[in-house]
């Protein structure tokens, strides 16, 4: 994974213990050039960092198709894209407008028919009226550095589904005097699209009907991040550029990674088919209890495909009709399934107030409570602030609505009736974090789990009976020929491909281990 390995050597030096959100936001910036762009949410609280780190990655992809907008409304996604005119023609085409209108144009100019002049400016005129702004997504990567709209998402729903490769679109401008004027928009493809969210989008935020659309990402927010932020800043604002330069990060190493990016983007343009022999068996780890499983699994796949097709180089291969198409290994497998969270959708501070003041006062000062399924402690709301901040009646509130309720709903914290006052609630802990913390976010699936017998299964229905007909061949990732039961062998081996230097970091993203010790 060279090109990986490349982007993390240099984002890593500005950008503290975020190995993981590195990789997957590259991730998100490649998967521009394939067919099945991703669509990432990173939500941690105003000033983590999240923006930082996106322009940090973004730095390295060419400028042209990186759209960053701040409180981005419907039309500015339009006016910030580079859009030509264009005529719909009668089998759901569109023609450019100039090659449309010149012809008739050059007509005018040779014939000296009036009637006939005026025929054809009518026809200019029709064609006019029912020319759209073409807007080109292909390859664009569009970058939400604040909170958005519901009105924006409405907006974008399409195509954040990828349900239609051509979107039209219609919007009214009023110019300064008054006057109105309709305006008619074509979109083309799909972006990539990354939305640094600030929102505790639980209970506030209107647009609660794109996160099924979304792969949500956290930050983490370590004592061990933070202090190497703090050394950062200090070196940052201690030394000379030129000296920043020599000790730290060089324009040259910038830009021979950069040439390295926009070599792997022309790799992957028009190479977006892989060959996953471990996919159904991943399916099998989902839970079959809802329909968004199905988004969710769609998530891991996009991860996997984009992991195996920027490492294409070094991966096994298929050739069939001419046809070059990785197959993913064992490594693809479990870096996607580490990099794919599963959030829930509450702040990671919270978490972090729950792990280091709420759960803390709960153990050690609880009073006894009785319940069906046993004796455990608890305590009021009013308990709770008394031990973790001692404020008036209106903090008691506050706490209840904007940290226990969210806790509560989330599964951190059970509540029930105070047996003396019907009036308030007694809060006590699941039987999970009597002994451990909590954790904001968790992989999609516990890859432990995986029966890797799936590959043969998948290999001797897909590829076998191809492969004795002459139908394909088989090439190692050096290009030797093999056969199907050396693949299997291949793809399943966990040490066949040299792992990535940065081990993946499973750790919590909202407890900092030195911290607990």
């Amino acid at each position: 994974m060279v090109i990986l390995e490349d982007i993390l050597n240099i984002v890593e030096r500005e950008v503290k213990e975020e190995s993981e959100n590195i990789t997957q936001i590259a991730l998100t910036f490649f998967s521009a050039y394939t067919g099945n762009p991703q669509n990432t949410r990173i939500l941690a609280p105003s000033g983590e960092g999240k923006t930082y780190l996106v322009l940090k990655v973004a730095n390295h992809f060419p400028s042209d198709d990186v759209i960053i907008l701040s409180k981005a409304t419907p039309q500015s996604i339009k006016y910030n894209l580079n859009s030509k005119r264009v005529i719909e023609n009668g089998d759901g085409n569109f023609q450019d407008y100039d090659v449309a209108i010149k012809p008739l144009e050059d007509e005018i100019s040779k014939t000296k028919d009036k009637e006939k002049q005026q025929e054809l400016k009518n026809q200019i005129r029709e064609l006019q009226n029912s020319a759209y702004d073409y807007i080109d997504f292909e390859y664009k990567t569009i970058v939400l550095v604040d909170s958005q709209s519901a009105e924006l998402f409405e907006t974008l729903k399409t195509t954040l589904s990828h349900d239609k490769e051509f979107q039209k679109s219609f919007s009214v401008n009023k110019s300064k005097s008054g006057t109105i004027s309709g305006q008619k928009f074509v979109f083309h493809g799909w972006p990539a699209l990354i939305y640094c969210s600030a929102k505790d989008e639980q209970k506030h935020d209107q647009t609660n009907e794109m996160n099924t659309r979304f792969h949500t990402i956290s930050l983490r927010t370590t004592g061990k991040k933070y202090r190497k932020m703090l050394e950062h800043q200090a070196v940052v604002s201690s030394i000379p550029n030129s000296f920043y330069q020599e000790e730290i990060l060089s324009g040259f190493e910038i830009g021979e990674l950069n040439l390295k990016v926009e070599s792997m983007i022309n790799d992957l343009k028009g190479n977006s088919e892989i060959f996953n022999p471990f996919g159904i068996g991943l399916s099998g780890l989902f839970e079959d209890d809802a329909g968004y499983r199905t988004r969710q699994l769609k998530i891991l796949d996009n991860n996997i495909c984009v992991h195996t097709l920027v490492n294409r180089k070094n991966r096994p291969k298929i050739i069939y009709k001419d046809e070059i198409i990785p197959i993913s290994t064992w490594f693809d497998i479990e870096t996607a399934c580490n990099l794919t969270k599963n959030p829930r959708e509450i702040q990671p501070y919270k978490i972090k107030q729950f792990n280091k003041k709420i759960r803390p006062a709960i153990l050690e000062h609880g009073k006894e409570l009785s319940l069906v399924d046993g004796n455990t402690k608890g305590l009021t709301a009013s308990e709770i602030l008394a031990h973790i901040d001692k404020k008036s009646e209106n903090g008691r509130q506050k706490l209840q609505e904007t940290i226990l309720k969210p806790l509560v709903d989330q599964g951190f914290l059970e509540e029930t009736e105070d047996p003396n006052d019907k009036r308030k609630y007694i809060y006590y802990l699941p039987k999970k974090y009597l002994n451990n913390d909590a954790i904001i976010e968790s992989t999609l699936i516990d890859i432990s789990l995986l029966d890797d017998s799936c590959v043969d299964s998948f290999v001797r229905k897909y590829l076998k009976q191809r492969f004795e007909k002459g139908e394909l061949t088989i090439e190692d990732e050096k290009g030797n020929s093999i056969n199907p039961q050396q693949l299997i062998e291949l793809v399943k081996n966990r040490h066949s491909i040299t792992q990535n230097r940065h081990e993946l970091d499973n750790s919590d993203s909202s407890i900092d281990v030195e911290e607990k010790k």
